[in-house]
């Protein structure tokens, strides 16, 4: 009889052991449930591969519209040299490339037209200063009625032709650029100094020495740098789109990473019917060194800027669907870390932040080192 009581108490003993075993290794299949929704990495992982945490972030967004276009010098900023008399160059004092100020000698021309037009001045400048003595002295007498009115106005109908021509060939040597009174003088010029009308950069020189021109040929062009704008092309689509006053940031093609601003100062009013485009014009706010007539550009307009939500680039895992997630520290345990994947709806780009439109908790979030953790569902 004792033996079966011991008996008795021995198995129910082992029932109870055995449902507590049972239970404890529930509880531990539970926990492990749990962590297998979760990324695992050990820590010495997380540094080896430089994983980094980062946090979501206030950032500035923009809007924009692309277009195309060049940089273009102003109408002010650019200029063709022509020699207004006719001649053959003597000299060539300026290369391709060469900047040159204002008034400085380009090429000096030798012509025979210019000295006849010299002493055709000074002839005149002589018969104009007897004209001038002669209708003043005519004047007095008149005024006394000492001279005939037939006789004063006679000599006031010469001395007013002449003044005529005297003004008009003095200005026409001043387009010359030379002094009409050193003319006036006897001292003639020997040879035209053709001289730039503009501060620049010669960009095109077409002429030689010995080379006889007319004032119809173009010698030089010359651009002024400092005068450079934005032409852009925009497509009838997106000029609605666009206001003066808007951000642009440009670039040439051949170095996308080197950007330059500019502001909208004109919108076009018309379509050209070859491109299907309508032109506007930007200035740009700082002139680089860099910068050449008719470089080809590649543009944003900003029409639209705002403030949210956002994370580097770096931190989304681009899926297969085309959608996207990132990864949250969910919590550290031992030598381990693990993370919670969280898909999320982006918006735009700016500056390699990319906005995110999904509420997210205020967890920190895997920035770096996303594609160097283990492959997920």
């Amino acid at each position: 009889m004792r033996f079966y009581k011991h008996f008795f108490w021995g198995v129910l003993v082992s029932v109870a052991l055995l449902g507590c075993g049972n239970k404890k290794s529930g509880s531990e299949a539970g926990d492990s449930t749990g962590d297998s929704a979760l990324v695992a990495i050990s820590n010495r992982q997380f540094e080896a591969m430089q994983m980094e945490f980062g946090e979501l972030q206030e950032a500035q967004f923009h809007e924009s519209v692309k277009v195309n276009g060049h940089v273009i010098s102003s109408v002010r900023g650019q200029a063709q040299v022509t020699s207004r008399i006719p001649g053959t160059i003597r000299i060539i004092s300026r290369e391709l490339g060469d900047f040159v100020s204002a008034g400085s000698v380009l090429c000096t021309v030798e012509s025979n037209d210019f000295i006849v037009l010299q002493q055709d001045f000074a002839t005149v400048s002589n018969q104009f200063n007897e004209a001038k003595k002669a209708y003043e002295r005519l004047q007095t007498l008149y005024r006394d009625s000492i001279a005939a009115r037939k006789d004063f106005i006679a000599a006031e109908s010469a001395y007013n032709s002449l003044l005529a021509q005297y003004n008009g060939m003095k200005h026409r040597l001043s387009l010359l650029n030379v002094d009409p009174a050193q003319i006036e003088k006897g001292d003639f010029y020997r040879i035209l100094e053709v001289r730039s009308p503009i501060d620049g950069y010669i960009t095109q020189v077409n002429s030689m020495i010995g080379e006889y021109v007319t004032p119809e040929k173009m010698l030089m062009t010359i651009v002024n740098a400092n005068q450079f704008y934005l032409q852009l092309d925009v497509y009838e689509k997106d000029i609605a789109q666009l206001a003066v006053g808007q951000n642009i940031r440009f670039y040439n093609s051949s170095n996308p990473s080197e950007k330059f601003s500019a502001k909208l100062t004109r919108t076009g009013k018309s379509i050209d019917p070859e491109k299907k485009t309508i032109v506007c014009t930007a200035q740009i706010e700082s002139i680089n060194s860099g910068f050449v007539n008719n470089m080809y550009v590649e543009a944003e307009v900003s029409v639209k800027e705002y403030t949210a939500k956002g994370i580097p680039g770096d931190a989304l895992e681009a899926l297969a669907d085309g959608t996207y997630r990132i990864y949250l520290l969910e919590k550290k345990s031992g030598d381990n870390i693990y993370l919670k994947s969280v898909s999320v709806t982006t918006g735009l780009t700016s500056n390699n932040m990319v906005e995110i439109k999904t509420p997210l908790p205020s967890q920190q979030v895997l920035v770096k080192g996303v594609y160097n953790l283990p492959a997920t569902e």
